[in-house]
């Protein structure tokens, strides 16, 4: 299904008023390629079912079961469509020195420009989801998308900073503004979003077990104090989480498994492991 944003139009006509009509076309059409590529990536990888949002700065792919993509997965669909369009460039490049036309000038500069924009490392650009992987690699989902949302904001506010310099210097560049903007929004969003993401993740692992007959495990031990929204925040995406539950002298109080973790939520709330263990114990009786 492809979805148009509905910034998407005006921002269009703006850029119409202001000259970029020749490139238009040519920069949804690199694009737009640019996400097939991606699309054909993860299809190759095995994830099936996608969207296509158009939006102010390009397009953007929602394959739908992506978010159960390995950090090693989720990397090469990452990286892949930006090396595709820095190939292209060079390609073009090469055409455009023996044969000097235009037109392969423009779609040398649309593909670099596409390509090296992608892995700035922001949300929701690809190079977001290339810094997220990376760092997933040595930490938990949490915190590398934690991280990756702290950097996307300072980047997204830099540009800012920039726009409003070479505002006052008399260049106006509306698309570095907006894109800015993008950036800080998407950055917001994901911050948001990480919770229902692990909460998400937790209800479909059971689906996933079944498709693929096995479950890498991840075990962990936690403070009998922490809250279950704590807990939660530590639960490793893509793994079967279970948790230790450790008192004072650091002595096993408890093994308490990740979908008890959403479950109890949803019936008591957001208690502390020693709350849970005291209902549990209260029940068995």
């Amino acid at each position: 299904m492809i979805k148009v944003n509905r910034y998407f139009i005006p921002y269009i006509l703006v850029l119409m008023i202001i000259g970029f009509r020749e490139k238009l076309l040519i920069s949804f059409v690199v694009v737009f390629f640019h996400e097939i590529i991606h699309y054909i990536v993860a299809r190759c990888l095995g994830f099936t079912g996608f969207d296509i949002e158009i939006l102010p700065i390009g397009t953007v792919l929602k394959l739908k079961d992506v978010e159960e993509a390995t950090p090693m997965e989720d990397l090469i669909i990452s990286l892949s469509a930006p090396l595709v369009n820095l190939i292209m460039a060079a390609i073009f490049y090469k055409l455009n020195v023996r044969y000097s036309i235009k037109l392969f000038n423009l779609f040398f500069q649309c593909n670099l420009v596409i390509g090296s924009f992608n892995l700035i490392p922001a949300y929701p650009l690809d190079g977001g989801r290339i810094l997220r992987d990376l760092i997933n690699f040595k930490f938990i989902y949490k915190v590398a998308n934690k991280i990756t949302v702290y950097v996307s904001i300072i980047i997204g506010s830099i540009l800012i900073l920039y726009y409003i310099f070479l505002f006052f210097v008399g260049v106006k560049n509306i698309n570095l503004g907006i894109i800015s903007l993008f950036i800080i929004m998407a950055s917001l969003k994901e911050r948001e979003r990480i919770v229902y993401l692990i909460m998400g993740d937790i209800i479909k692992k059971k689906y996933k077990f079944k498709k693929r007959g096995y479950i890498e495990n991840k075990s962990m031990s936690v403070f009998y104090k922490n809250d279950l929204i704590y807990v939660l925040g530590i639960v490793e995406k893509n793994k079967y989480n279970i948790f230790f539950v450790l008192d004072d002298n650091m002595k096993v109080m408890d093994i308490i498994y990740e979908e008890e973790i959403i479950e109890a939520l949803k019936l008591y709330g957001n208690i502390t492991l020693e709350q849970l263990m005291e209902i549990e114990d209260r029940n068995e009786i």
